[in-house]
């Protein structure tokens, strides 16, 4: 039996990268039954890519994704938290995406579901951590993993297809995530400047950094050749200005 077919109640988990949506096709074209729920957890610093791809997926293949957010998003979050996530305290990924998506499958009623993620073959450390992430009200289904797709799989499947996510592959759907490493943040706000004011904004306010062992975002954005070319990004100029 495929494990792309998918018993309800299920949540199948978007990130809106592309082996995600490579499972989302997969489960398409089996076919989803009614009570299976396609959600895209939206933490308000999404790549505006990561935007137009969700969107994509859903008019190409003629499927409804529906959209959740924890209120406020992440900005809200940090506020309401009083500190920054870090490597170790990672409570973004739960509050910004766990729970806005538990909370969508509670509101329709269900006590219990499976959640479908999209892990490969090739991820065995992250297969094997996300399966004892199960809870009370759900279990872990990686039909990926069990169909033993890699990523090759996914750059090929990918490139025969009429759209694609236009990110590179050191970017990320968040779109300065700090846990990426150094370099290559720094080679992010190198080419988009502009993604850096609302990370350095967070570790103005709180009065600290999303990583102690790293360079925080306004030192990332100082460094090198960076402030060629500020006069365009008044708001990031002005932060940088606060640290």
């Amino acid at each position: 039996m495929t494990p792309y077919a998918i018993d309800g109640p299920a949540l199948v988990s978007f990130s809106g990268g592309l082996t995600s949506a490579y499972m989302l096709r997969q489960l398409l074209d089996v076919g989803l039954r009614p009570d299976v729920h396609v959600v895209f957890a939206d933490t308000g610093q999404e790549r505006a890519e990561t935007y137009a791809f969700v969107a994509d997926c859903a008019a190409h293949w003629g499927v409804e994704i529906v959209t959740v957010h924890r209120p406020g998003y992440f900005t809200q979050l940090i506020t309401d938290k009083h500190f920054l996530p870090n490597p170790v305290a990672r409570f973004c990924t739960q509050e910004l995406k766990i729970k806005p998506m538990r909370d969508y499958m509670r509101a329709h009623g269900y006590a219990h579901w499976t959640n479908a993620v999209g892990l490969r073959a090739d991820e065995p450390r992250r297969v094997a951590r996300l399966r004892g992430a199960s809870s009370d009200e759900w279990d872990i289904d990686v039909p990926l993993a069990e169909a033993g797709v890699t990523l090759a799989d996914v750059w090929a499947f990918w490139a025969a297809q009429p759209f694609t996510l236009h990110l590179r592959p050191h970017e990320g759907n968040c779109d300065l995530c700090f846990l990426k490493g150094t370099g290559k943040r720094r080679q992010i706000i190198r080419d988009r400047p502009d993604l850096a004011g609302w990370w350095i904004e967070q570790e103005r306010r709180i009065g600290g950094t999303f990583r102690a062992d790293a360079p925080s975002y306004a030192a990332l954005a100082a460094q090198g050749d960076l402030f060629v070319g500020l006069d365009d990004h008044p708001d990031l100029m002005e932060c940088l200005c606060h640290d």
